[in-house]
């Protein structure tokens, strides 16, 4: 095979399998949002299972669960007919994979939840499989053909799987409300637990305040003592009436008489941000307005800053 040969069986069988996709995508019916419907309302575990290369899509579908907030496993049909299926409670919802749906190994788990009335939902591909016909949802993928030249490895039907997987878990989250902030408080490590941290986890409480009848030198003081370069002036509602910068009083201090009250050379409208705003997002408005420091308010009311080094430290 040449080097454009191989380049055109890659792209053949990705354009195989999304082609698969496309008609999946279509083919979600009332099956599906029923599926959606019964794991958005459990109360147990999603057990997950699969033979083969099922499984393996199985196990990838679990974690994705369980990363958002929905306890999920993966069981291996094998290892559940040799005392495994203890971990299976009446409250549990089980799914189970299998392209053909006739798997033998599947056979004693699904006797097993049947007798024990415990909901199956099956993806598989054929309507009259034995694993169709136990389940209580059946969750069918469209006609397909797998995208190796024998059209026999496992390719297509798991891409499909592993999709329709992800369709289940996303619509799930929908339905639960799932934000940034209960993702973030599942991954506290790693790269994405760090990108979804917020004001909230990094801003420093100790405002540099003033009032607005302190004097200019009052508003030098405290600026110098607090090191953020700036001082937030508030009214007698505490709530923010403008902000005064190093830069402002530079500007000002040929003009000015430092017993003067500070709110003649603060600025009316301050830049501002609640707390759950995500540091990245926060770096960004503060390069778009060139200041370096940040208030973060609640309801007008200043609860915390932070500084644009604090910032690029925890990004």
């Amino acid at each position: 095979m040449t080097k454009y040969d191989i380049k055109k069986v890659g792209q053949k069988v990705i354009k195989l399998e999304s082609l698969a996709l496309d008609k999946l995508s279509k083919s979600l019916d009332k099956d599906f949002i029923k599926a959606v419907e019964l794991i958005s309302q459990q109360n147990g575990k999603i057990i997950i299972s699969g033979v083969g290369k099922s499984g393996n899509i199985a196990g990838k579908i679990a974690a994705s669960f369980t990363s958002t907030g929905i306890p999920a496993i993966y069981l291996n049909p094998v290892d559940a007919s040799h005392g495994d299926m203890g971990i299976i409670e009446k409250s549990d919802i089980l799914i189970i994979l299998s392209n053909s749906g006739e798997s033998n190994e599947l056979s004693d788990l699904v006797n097993f939840s049947k007798k024990k009335k415990i909901k199956i939902i099956s993806i598989t591909s054929s309507k009259k499989s034995l694993l169709s016909k136990n389940s209580d949802i059946n969750l069918i993928l469209p006609d397909h053909s797998e995208a190796d030249k024998l059209q026999t490895i496992p390719t297509t039907s798991t891409t499909m799987s592993l999709a329709l997987g992800d369709a289940l878990c996303c619509s799930v989250l929908s339905l639960r409300k799932f934000d940034k902030k209960s993702f973030l408080e599942l991954h506290p490590g790693g790269k994405i637990g760090k990108k979804l941290k917020t004001l909230n986890e990094i801003m420093d409480t100790d405002i540099p305040i003033i009032n607005t009848s302190s004097s200019i030198i009052d508003a030098v003081l405290v600026m110098t003592e607090k090191k953020y370069g700036c001082v937030v002036v508030l009214g007698s509602n505490k709530k923010i009436k403008g902000i005064i910068t190093d830069g402002d009083l530079r500007r000002s201090i040929a003009n000015i008489n430092i017993k003067e009250r500070a709110t003649n050379i603060m600025k009316s409208k301050p830049i501002v941000a609640t707390g759950d705003l995500l540091i990245s997002s926060a770096i960004v408005l503060m390069n778009k307005f060139s200041i370096t420091s940040l208030i973060i308010v609640k309801k007008d009311k200043p609860i915390g800053i932070v500084n644009i080094k604090k910032c690029l430290e925890n990004d």
